[in-house]
């Protein structure tokens, strides 16, 4: 679920002041991504300007599907495995298949059968994984005609979903995948997942008056400086100054996942996280971005009825060396 960019909200010149005084914690986690399987390929789809840290608006990038399925839409079928077995575990925490053309698994986190939200989950996995295994399919079958089948096969798929956190009947999950399709190298994607307990969908940025408010904006892209400053020593974005706001700003608030953070005070949400996946914000060498905004940058923005549901502090995510 991207969230929308909407820089016109009601956030007040106090606030964003004070962002710069440390209200925001970070955490840089970097998502490395897997070697490929088998010996490296070129991969027509991943030029080499977006290898060389070119802008990625010169190259065509692969865009992750998985988590986008319409929630209303019917489940659809199990594909069978070469067995004839259900791809769907006993207790429905995950979806795998495998033949010579792709290996896939979805891995969710354990709860009831009857959760709205993990059976949305579930079904978006079968959805993905159909769409994954008709085009490794596919263009396996071209490669076996030609009798030239790469070692990069099978392709391979894997995602895993969690909780970030709880409150009230609010629940935020965050999604990574990790794909192998063929090419120099594999793909880490983020999702995010925010709902009710009873499966309605939510934005992050529903919560708040005016959408992504010019204080969020402001304190994503200050803590998007820290991180790049902790890990290539630049607060730059493909060789070009970060610009916070204005019409070059450049940080892509409306590409960045965003999740709900837990805090240290019980059923309360203590701020925002952040994901940038690689190449959004940076070459694909520097990896991905991930950081916390604390819920006071943006608490007076919160409308009422989300209000007390934030309080304390988060945590920062989880630092990869």
């Amino acid at each position: 679920m991207s969230e929308q960019a909407n820089p016109g909200g009601n956030g007040n010149n106090t606030k964003i002041a004070a962002i710069a005084g440390g209200v925001v914690a970070v955490g840089a986690g970097l998502f490395l991504v897997l070697g490929p399987k088998g010996p490296a390929a070129t991969d027509p789809s991943t030029p080499a300007a977006v290898e060389t840290g070119a802008a990625p608006e010169d190259a065509t990038v692969q865009t992750a599907q998985f988590g986008q399925s319409d929630p209303n839409a019917p489940t659809p079928p199990v594909p069978p495995s070469p067995d004839g077995a259900s791809v769907v575990s006993p207790d429905g925490a995950s979806v795998s298949f495998a033949d010579e053309s792709i290996a896939y698994s979805a891995v969710l986190p354990s709860g009831p059968a009857d959760d709205a939200n993990l059976a949305y989950l579930r079904k978006d996995a079968l959805s993905y994984l159909a769409a994954k295994k008709a085009d490794a399919r596919a263009t396996y079958d071209e490669f076996k005609k030609a009798g030239d089948v790469p070692a990069s096969y099978p392709w391979e798929v894997m995602i895993t979903w969690d909780y970030t956190a709880k409150a009230g009947d609010i629940v935020s999950l965050f999604g990574s995948a990790y794909e192998y399709t063929g090419g120099a190298h594999g793909m880490a994607y983020f999702d995010t997942h925010v709902a009710r307990t009873n499966g309605q969908q939510l934005k992050v940025t529903d919560m708040l008056q005016g959408g992504v408010t010019p204080a969020l904006v402001i304190a994503i892209c200050e803590a998007l400086k820290v991180a790049k400053k902790a890990r290539i020593d630049s607060e730059t974005i493909y060789d070009e100054p970060i610009v916070c706001a204005g019409p070059n700003g450049n940080v892509k608030v409306e590409k960045a996942k965003l999740a709900l953070a837990p805090s240290n005070q019980p059923d309360r949400f203590g701020g925002i996280q952040v994901y940038y996946e690689a190449y959004e914000v940076g070459s694909y060498a520097e990896g991905s971005y991930e950081f916390v905004v604390q819920q006071e940058v943006f608490a007076a923005d919160l409308t009422p009825e989300f209000k007390p549901l934030f309080g304390g502090t988060a945590p920062q995510l989880p630092s990869t060396p």
